[in-house]
């Protein structure tokens, strides 16, 4: 429910305050008075598109907030909460702010949003119906909905979209499998080629880092083969000069520590270091020995080394891959080639699946469609009786529910459509081609008052739904508009006396001018203020006697 609305800077609005409440609320005044703005604001902060034009002459920026109480068990609870936009204690907060000089903004709770966000969460809070929804009842792609929220379809209609999307799904995945088993041959034949050139190969992970080194071996063997040489010269020294190398000259230095020890404890641990190192040293020797063993001088090596890395580069640089990546784009091949070999089983399967999927969908269609058709009756049997009492009593409703061109859609597998006849003996037509403003505003009241019960939003504005009607026809409905205030919230704006006077609730919006400057406000009126409101509604700028006291009638009768 909508329980407070602030505009500032909006039109003639310079800055509005205005609490509401449940039932139905009544907003009149002379025409040019303002009436629209509210709704114009209503509509921005609920996430409408914003024209700069409507900040009011001399301001830069216009602001509405508009605050809810929510239910706990209201849809938008759960929408909130998915968007991390929770309100506290049921409260829900909405601003919107509109400038001549920057982007406007939109905030739920205080956080800022975009602005499809705020129109995504102002459609389940509100809605406005006026001289736009009877031409949404022109348009005959609505009737299926309403005829399907009449009989509270929402789950058979759920039921046959999740069997209508698993349907169009298979059917893709099938004409996918058709469309590569069409190109299989020639695909097959460039995966076969391609597959035998690297299976050829080869290549193992890892294997071209150790090819880099020993081609770094194989291309400088002489130089390594010295170093080592060398280096085992001065470990374990030189036959040739008969001098020892640096392990015997060690293991003499361990010895000499040894024998000391024998006349110093102390040198015990410095004794037994040297000969550890000795050791070392011996292991050393065996390593690098073990090492100059396996270089060999080899050009031809070398050169096999080289070609290999070059066919592994070559292959790496063909395909855009890595070496070590090589290996499994060669799996993913093979595993396209088994596909493309048992593309005939997949088609069949699919086939199999399409032809289920599609069963199951005409079942969960047909029961749609039984359920509509009964409720077809039912709905032009409640319209009608309500199209009675607003003084239409001759007007009958039929609703057709034709297969269209025989195509299944995400909504079932036909299109409804209302047709009308205003008077008796005649056949029914659409409505456009028989329904008057007046009598489009009566049907789409009729409507409502039927569907009340499957309103989710518990806010519901109608602006001049009573138009091109009078007398007798206005007083129903407003009687109509009661009825649909019943345990929610409905504001309306009217010029009729008749409806005025069902109001739970009046507000008046008055226009003023002050040296030069325009503004329009708000009011609340009590009794006495209703009386005298309804009463200029009756008579014009000259309110009579007589006219308060058919004021006060006709608030007594809506009582």
């Amino acid at each position: 429910m909508l329980n407070h609305l602030t505009i500032k800077n909006i039109a003639l609005i310079e800055q509005l305050s205005l609490d509401l409440n449940l039932g139905l609320t009544i907003l009149t005044g002379e025409t040019g008075a303002g009436k629209s703005i509210i709704l114009d604001a209503l509509s921005l902060v609920l996430g409408q598109r914003a024209d700069s034009s409507l900040i009011r002459s001399g301001a830069d920026k216009a602001m509405i907030t508009a605050s809810f109480h929510l239910k706990k068990e209201h849809p938008a609870q759960l929408w909130l909460t998915s968007k991390d936009l929770e309100s506290e204690e049921n409260i829900l907060t909405i601003r919107r702010v509109v400038s001549t000089k920057s982007p406007s903004r939109a905030y739920i709770n205080e956080s800022v949003v975009p602005l499809a966000t705020l129109a995504e969460l102002g459609n389940q809070l509100v809605e406005i119906h006026g001289q736009h929804d009877q031409q949404i009842l022109l348009n005959n792609s609505t009737h299926l909905a309403i005829l399907d929220a009449f009989a509270n379809n929402g789950e058979l209609l759920k039921l046959v979209k999740q069997q209508f999307e698993l349907w169009q799904s298979i059917d893709q995945e099938l004409q996918s499998l058709k469309k590569m088993a069409n190109e299989a041959f020639e695909r097959r034949d460039y995966l076969a080629f391609q597959l035998e050139e690297i299976d050829q190969a080869g290549v193992v992970p890892g294997e071209l880092l150790e090819l880099e080194s020993s081609k770094g071996r194989l291309s400088n063997a002489n130089q390594l083969v010295q170093a080592s040489t060398s280096s085992l010269a001065l470990l374990a020294g030189s036959r040739d000069d008969g001098q020892g190398g640096a392990s015997e000259k060690c293991n003499q230095a361990a010895g000499v520590l040894e024998e000391a020890t024998k006349l110093d404890q102390s040198l015990l641990p410095l004794a037994e270091a040297v000969r550890s190192l000795h050791y070392e040293l011996d292991d050393v020797i065996e390593r690098v020995q073990h090492y100059l063993n396996t270089l060999e001088i080899n050009p031809a090596q070398l050169d096999s080394v080289e070609e290999r890395i070059d066919l592994i580069n070559r292959l790496c640089r063909k395909h855009h891959k890595e070496a070590d990546e090589l290996e499994q784009l060669a799996q993913q091949w093979r595993l396209e080639m088994d596909a493309i070999d048992h593309a005939d089983e997949r088609i069949a399967e699919a086939e199999q699946r399409l032809e289920s999927a599609v069963k199951e969908y005409d079942r969960r269609a047909k029961k749609l469609s039984t359920s509509r058709k009964k409720a077809a009756k039912q709905l032009s049997q409640e319209v009608e009786k309500q199209l009675a009492a607003l003084h239409m009593a001759s007007t009958r409703l039929a609703i057709t529910i034709t297969a269209k061109d025989g195509k299944p859609r995400v909504t079932g597998m036909e299109e409804g459509t209302f047709l009308v006849s205003t008077n008796s003996g005649e056949p029914p037509k659409p409505l456009k081609q028989v329904a008057s403003g007046g009598e489009l505003s009566r049907i789409m009241l009729a409507l409502k008052t039927v569907l009340a019960d499957s309103i989710t939003s518990t806010t519901l504005i109608f602006d001049e739904v009573d138009v091109g009607v009078g007398g007798r026809v206005a007083a129903s409905i407003g009687e109509k508009l009661a009825h649909v205030a019943k345990d929610r919230q409905v504001l309306t704006i009217t010029h009729l006396p008749q409806v005025a006077a069902w109001g739970s609730h009046h507000l008046k919006v008055e226009k003023k001018s002050d040296q030069g400057k325009t503004t329009a406000s708000i009011k609340t009126l009590d009794q006495n203020e209703r009386i005298e409101e309804i009463a200029r509604m009756l008579a014009g700028n000259k309110v009579t006697a007589s006219a308060r006291q058919n004021a006060k009638d006709l608030l007594q009768n809506c009582k």
